[in-house]
Protein backbone atom coordinates (compact mmCIF):
# COMPACT_ATOMS: atom_id res chain seq x y z
CA UNK A 1 0.00 0.00 0.00
CA UNK A 2 1.18 3.35 -0.72
CA UNK A 3 1.43 5.69 2.16
CA UNK A 4 3.33 8.72 0.87
CA UNK A 5 1.84 11.87 0.73
CA UNK A 6 3.39 14.70 -1.99
CA UNK A 7 3.98 18.05 -0.93
CA UNK A 8 2.81 20.71 -3.43
CA UNK A 9 2.84 23.76 -1.73
CA UNK A 10 3.09 25.70 1.44
CA UNK A 11 2.04 28.81 3.29
CA UNK A 12 3.13 30.82 6.50
CA UNK A 13 0.91 31.67 8.70
CA UNK A 14 2.83 32.79 11.78
CA UNK A 15 6.37 33.50 12.76
CA UNK A 16 7.68 34.43 15.47
CA UNK A 17 10.96 34.37 17.35
CA UNK A 18 10.87 30.63 18.42
CA UNK A 19 8.76 28.68 16.14
CA UNK A 20 6.63 29.29 12.24
CA UNK A 21 3.33 27.32 12.08
CA UNK A 22 2.58 26.56 8.30
CA UNK A 23 -0.10 25.28 6.32
CA UNK A 24 1.08 22.66 3.68
CA UNK A 25 -0.68 21.22 1.20
CA UNK A 26 -0.30 17.53 0.07
CA UNK A 27 -1.87 15.07 -2.41
CA UNK A 28 -2.65 12.13 -0.40
CA UNK A 29 -2.35 8.34 -2.71
CA UNK A 30 -5.85 8.52 -3.03
CA UNK A 31 -4.99 11.40 -5.30
CA UNK A 32 -6.88 14.17 -2.81
CA UNK A 33 -5.64 16.91 -1.59
CA UNK A 34 -5.16 17.59 2.41
CA UNK A 35 -3.49 20.49 3.68
CA UNK A 36 -1.42 20.04 7.25
CA UNK A 37 -0.79 22.36 9.68
CA UNK A 38 2.60 22.38 10.69
CA UNK A 39 4.67 23.57 13.44
CA UNK A 40 8.43 24.34 12.68
CA UNK A 41 10.36 25.01 15.88
CA UNK A 42 14.52 25.27 15.66
CA UNK A 43 16.18 22.05 16.65
CA UNK A 44 17.60 21.27 19.97
CA UNK A 45 19.79 19.07 22.49
CA UNK A 46 19.59 17.74 25.80
CA UNK A 47 22.18 16.48 27.96
CA UNK A 48 21.91 13.60 30.51
CA UNK A 49 24.96 14.61 32.49
CA UNK A 50 25.78 11.66 35.40
CA UNK A 51 29.20 12.53 37.60
CA UNK A 52 31.33 9.43 38.45
CA UNK A 53 29.31 9.06 41.60
CA UNK A 54 26.25 8.28 39.51
CA UNK A 55 24.60 11.43 40.17
CA UNK A 56 22.46 12.90 37.96
CA UNK A 57 22.08 17.10 37.16
CA UNK A 58 18.78 17.91 36.23
CA UNK A 59 17.02 21.55 35.90
CA UNK A 60 13.71 22.29 37.59
CA UNK A 61 11.98 25.54 35.52
CA UNK A 62 8.31 26.14 35.13
CA UNK A 63 6.82 25.69 31.81
CA UNK A 64 4.10 28.36 30.25
CA UNK A 65 2.44 25.71 27.98
CA UNK A 66 1.52 23.19 30.45
CA UNK A 67 1.64 25.70 33.78
CA UNK A 68 3.77 23.26 35.53
CA UNK A 69 6.94 23.33 37.41
CA UNK A 70 8.95 20.09 35.19
CA UNK A 71 12.33 18.37 36.45
CA UNK A 72 14.50 18.06 33.09
CA UNK A 73 17.76 17.48 31.74
CA UNK A 74 19.58 20.48 30.44
CA UNK A 75 18.50 21.45 27.36
CA UNK A 76 18.73 24.57 24.33
CA UNK A 77 18.02 25.16 20.92
CA UNK A 78 20.99 24.68 18.55
CA UNK A 79 22.57 28.42 17.39
CA UNK A 80 22.87 29.48 13.76
CA UNK A 81 25.86 27.45 12.96
CA UNK A 82 26.46 25.86 15.90
CA UNK A 83 27.21 21.98 16.34
CA UNK A 84 24.85 19.80 18.33
CA UNK A 85 27.90 18.67 20.17
CA UNK A 86 28.66 22.27 21.04
CA UNK A 87 25.01 23.32 22.23
CA UNK A 88 25.47 20.23 24.74
CA UNK A 89 28.57 21.96 25.98
CA UNK A 90 27.08 25.00 26.40
CA UNK A 91 23.96 24.31 27.82
CA UNK A 92 25.60 22.44 30.63
CA UNK A 93 27.69 25.14 31.38
CA UNK A 94 25.00 27.61 31.48
CA UNK A 95 22.37 25.99 33.38
CA UNK A 96 23.60 23.72 35.76
CA UNK A 97 27.71 25.41 35.83
CA UNK A 98 29.64 22.22 34.93
CA UNK A 99 31.33 21.48 31.64
CA UNK A 100 31.05 17.64 31.18
CA UNK A 101 34.44 16.73 29.03
CA UNK A 102 33.20 13.84 28.02
CA UNK A 103 29.58 14.13 25.50
CA UNK A 104 28.65 11.23 23.80
CA UNK A 105 25.50 11.23 21.30
CA UNK A 106 22.81 9.02 22.70
CA UNK A 107 19.49 9.10 20.20
CA UNK A 108 17.97 11.61 18.04
CA UNK A 109 14.31 12.40 17.91
CA UNK A 110 11.59 14.11 16.51
CA UNK A 111 9.59 15.20 19.62
CA UNK A 112 5.31 15.50 18.00
CA UNK A 113 5.58 13.82 14.36
CA UNK A 114 2.06 14.39 13.80
CA UNK A 115 2.34 18.23 13.41
CA UNK A 116 5.88 19.26 14.13
CA UNK A 117 9.39 19.39 12.42
CA UNK A 118 11.33 19.41 15.78
CA UNK A 119 14.05 17.16 16.27
CA UNK A 120 16.23 16.55 19.74
CA UNK A 121 19.71 15.51 20.14
CA UNK A 122 20.61 14.12 23.23
CA UNK A 123 23.75 13.36 25.08
CA UNK A 124 25.58 11.62 27.79
CA UNK A 125 27.39 14.27 29.35
CA UNK A 126 30.18 12.44 31.72
CA UNK A 127 33.45 13.73 33.51
CA UNK A 128 31.49 16.65 34.41
CA UNK A 129 34.21 19.95 35.58
CA UNK A 130 32.87 22.79 37.38
CA UNK A 131 32.93 26.04 34.76
CA UNK A 132 30.95 28.48 36.13
CA UNK A 133 27.87 30.02 37.76
CA UNK A 134 24.59 29.61 36.26
CA UNK A 135 24.59 32.44 32.65
CA UNK A 136 20.56 31.92 32.39
CA UNK A 137 18.92 33.98 29.39
CA UNK A 138 17.07 36.36 30.21
CA UNK A 139 13.65 35.94 31.80
CA UNK A 140 15.02 32.03 32.19
CA UNK A 141 14.75 31.03 35.83
CA UNK A 142 16.18 27.47 36.89
CA UNK A 143 17.07 25.60 39.97
CA UNK A 144 19.98 22.93 39.62
CA UNK A 145 18.21 19.46 41.17
CA UNK A 146 21.26 16.78 42.11
CA UNK A 147 20.04 13.07 42.41
CA UNK A 148 21.16 9.41 41.95
CA UNK A 149 20.06 8.42 39.07
CA UNK A 150 18.17 5.60 40.34
CA UNK A 151 16.00 7.84 42.64
CA UNK A 152 15.58 9.97 39.51
CA UNK A 153 15.14 6.91 37.30
CA UNK A 154 12.54 6.33 40.07
CA UNK A 155 10.44 9.67 39.73
CA UNK A 156 10.08 9.53 36.37
CA UNK A 157 8.40 6.08 36.65
CA UNK A 158 5.94 7.26 38.89
CA UNK A 159 4.98 10.46 36.87
CA UNK A 160 6.85 12.80 38.65
CA UNK A 161 9.15 13.61 35.53
CA UNK A 162 7.35 14.02 32.06
CA UNK A 163 9.69 15.91 29.79
CA UNK A 164 10.11 13.74 26.81
CA UNK A 165 13.67 14.39 26.54
CA UNK A 166 14.40 13.15 30.41
CA UNK A 167 12.46 10.55 30.36
CA UNK A 168 13.95 8.73 26.82
CA UNK A 169 17.47 9.88 28.42
CA UNK A 170 16.69 7.86 31.54
CA UNK A 171 15.04 4.65 29.85
CA UNK A 172 18.18 4.88 27.26
CA UNK A 173 20.63 5.03 29.83
CA UNK A 174 18.99 2.60 31.88
CA UNK A 175 19.06 -0.25 29.30
CA UNK A 176 22.56 0.98 27.97
CA UNK A 177 24.66 2.22 30.94
CA UNK A 178 23.43 0.94 34.28
CA UNK A 179 23.71 -2.16 36.13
Amino acid sequence: MDLEEIFLRKKTVYEGRYLRAEEQVFQQPNGKEATREIIAPPDAVGVLPIDQNGQVYLVRQYRPAIQKITLEIPAGVIDKGEKPIETAGRECREEIGFLPERLDFLFMYYHSVGFSTGKIEVFLGRELKPFQEQVLDDGEFIEVVVLPFEEAYQQARSGKIIDSKTLLSFLWYKQSFSS
